[in-house]
Order: structure tokens, then sequence, then C-alpha cells
């Protein structure tokens, strides 16, 4: 598990021009959280948002899901941004201990994909989803 310093810039070279793909399509971006609040850091970041704000906490391969998946009929672009998603995916699960993905929000939602590195910083990437 690498420290911070090292991780980020693999998770930037990542996120590089990566869109996750929703009703409307939002770029990926490296998340860091503040280190003064190391154990809260996720509380803090859920209670930034208004009271009632849903959260929902999924597993890694349920927000990836069916973007990993290849079909026969997938053209070459298609391919190479399923390869991004599993590169993605593998990076943030071979990396982060308690990896969690936070949806915050609902129809457009925060997510967070996070985990801790191993001087204990809360990173991952964040993206914005759209679904009515």
């Amino acid at each position: 598990m690498p420290i911070t310093q090292d991780l980020l810039p693999e998770l930037e070279a990542a996120c590089d021009n990566l869109l996750w793909r929703s009703e409307t399509d939002y770029p990926f971006e490296v998340a860091v959280l503040p280190v003064d609040q190391q154990i809260a850091s996720v509380d803090s970041l859920i209670n930034s948002y208004p009271d009632n704000t849903p959260v929902a906490i999924v597993s890694l391969d349920d927000f990836f899901g069916q973007s990993i998946v290849e079909r026969a009929w997938f053209d070459s672009r298609e391919l190479r941004l399923v390869e991004r998603y599993r590169n993605l995916r593998d990076l943030l699960e071979t990396t982060l201990e308690n990896l969690q993905v936070y949806r915050i929000g609902s129809v457009e939602m925060d997510v967070y994909l996070l985990g801790k590195t191993e001087d204990n910083q809360v990173v991952g990437v964040k993206t914005k989803i759209v679904e009515t």
C-alpha cells in the first residue's frame, strides 16, 4: 500500500480525461480529504451536505458494474473506456484500505470512492452521476 504522495500521480493519470457515463457525463477527479480530520474526515464530508441528503454506501463492484464488462459489439473506443474503468477500479482496490463508495444526494449525486493510504490519509476519486 503506497503513501499518499506516491499514489496521487497514479490517480491523476488514471483520471485524466476519464468521464463517468450517466445521463450527463462528468469527469473523475482526485479527492484528498483534510489530514486534520483523519478519523472523522468521511463524516465531515457527509456532514458538509444539507441535512436529510441521502447517502448510500455501495461496493466498488456495484459502482463500476456493467461499465467494466466488454461486449461483442463494442468498437475500439468503447473497449478503451472499459479498460480505463478497469484500470481505475484495480488501482483503487489494490492501493487503498477500507475502500468505500459513497453516493451522496439524489438525481444528481456526488460520488466519492475513498480509502486510506499507508500514511492514513483518506484519498480516492470523485465524480457526479445523474439518474432520473
